[in-house]
């Protein structure tokens, strides 16, 4: 079978292409999970300050793609649902949902975004 010129080099170029696309979207994801957990601690009642500090996110890497981890609470901090969805008692005092909400608007955009300017590099 006949090679096609030039093939070997245009293969080596796409992924290339690849991989840098993949760099950059795992930069702008991780970007956007610092955002957020600023704006979620901003937005954290603070009584002793530990819920706001227990915010973190992750990029975490799936079978079926990279997923972006918000984590709030951890185990001295078991009570960030109570105060997130209040109790019986409490009223509710959400402040990591109006976040999410505000920025699951905007992130389809900023990812083709973040693709169409990696292909252009």
């Amino acid at each position: 079978m006949a090679e096609v010129l030039g093939m070997a080099a245009w293969r080596a170029r796409l992924a290339t292409g690849i991989a840098h696309q993949r760099q950059r979207l795992l930069a702008d994801l991780d970007a956007l999970g610092a955002r957020m957990v600023d704006e979620i601690r901003t937005a954290a009642p603070k009584r002793t300050g530990a819920l706001a500090a227990s915010v973190r996110h992750e990029v975490v890497e799936t079978a079926d793609g990279v997923r972006l981890k918000i984590v709030v609470g951890n185990d001295t901090v078991f009570y960030a649902p109570f105060v997130e969805f209040g109790t019986a008692r409490e009223p509710v005092r959400a402040f990591v949902r109006p976040v999410v909400y505000r920025e699951e608007k905007h992130i389809p955009g900023r990812v083709e975004h973040a693709v169409s300017k990696s292909w252009e590099s």
